[in-house]
């Protein structure tokens, strides 16, 4: 993964863009890419995230309507997480833009800090505003996720990669980085492919989208799982939606900067 190896704070953003197909488009978009890409560094490896939510799972429900900003936090490993690096990452889309920010911490400190609030080692602007979040949205671990990922960037592009996610699978109890054999395998597209880019497609590739018919879908894995267990997921249904009116404006100034 191109995210191991790197600082403890990480600030980017891009657009990423996402197709639901089968295993076979999924081959097929390989196929016809052919010349046009190469295998990532870290071509294959499994992700694993916590998402964090409020009781009234307010950030899960904004993931699926259809507003001009979505946020989330979510703990991380791109690998083994006894061999990986950890993150803590907030991710925001203001219209087709993706911002993420992040933190570097120790395994077992995100569990401290995230269960319980006990600070962690890491002083800077994003740790703050992570904090912020937290706080004022009262969020805490509500379900894992993982999946499988093959990773491939553009040989003449530098900012373009494209990533193929299947086998998502998830539990809602036990909430750590590790898998436990209690996962649940989410019924959802075979593959989720998705296309990162600092600016634009080339034009190869709008080809091959618009040759297959494949178009961008707004799914979401952590949106999805909601969407499946809601009554599970979602103690205070009355509090739907409530933070994002108060906290967005607040949030787009703190962030401003770093952005």
């Amino acid at each position: 993964m191109t995210e191991k190896g790197t600082p403890a704070v990480d600030t980017f953003q891009r657009v990423e863009d996402k197709y639901a197909m089968t295993a076979e488009q999924a081959r097929e978009v390989i196929r016809r890419c052919g010349e046009y890409i190469q295998k990532d560094r870290f071509f294959r490896y499994p992700v694993y995230s916590i998402y964090c939510d409020s009781d009234g799972a307010d950030l899960a429900i904004r993931s699926l309507m259809k507003t001009g900003y979505k946020a989330k936090l979510r703990l991380r490993s791109y690998g083994d997480p006894d061999h990986s690096p950890i993150f803590l990452e907030t991710k925001k889309k203001w219209g087709d833009i993706v911002y993420k920010k992040r933190i570097m911490l120790e395994e077992q400190e995100a569990y401290e800090y995230l269960r319980n609030g006990r600070k962690h080692h890491v002083h800077n602007n994003t740790a703050g505003e992570i904090d912020y979040m937290i706080r004022t949205r009262d969020l805490k671990p509500k379900v894992f996720i993982a999946y499988d990922r093959i990773c491939y960037s553009a040989v003449n592009e530098d900012d373009v990669r494209i990533t193929f996610d299947m086998n998502i699978r998830y539990r809602l109890n036990d909430l750590d980085l590790h898998e436990n054999g209690s996962e649940k395998k989410l019924d959802s597209a075979e593959v989720m492919m998705e296309v990162k880019a600092m600016n634009r497609y080339p034009m190869w590739l709008t080809k091959i989208l618009s040759d297959m018919k494949l178009y961008q879908s707004s799914f979401s894995k952590y949106g999805t799982i909601y969407s499946q267990n809601r009554n599970e997921m979602c103690r205070a249904p009355e509090s739907t939606g409530r933070y994002a009116s108060v906290y967005t404006e607040k949030e787009n100034i703190l962030c401003s900067v770093q952005y």
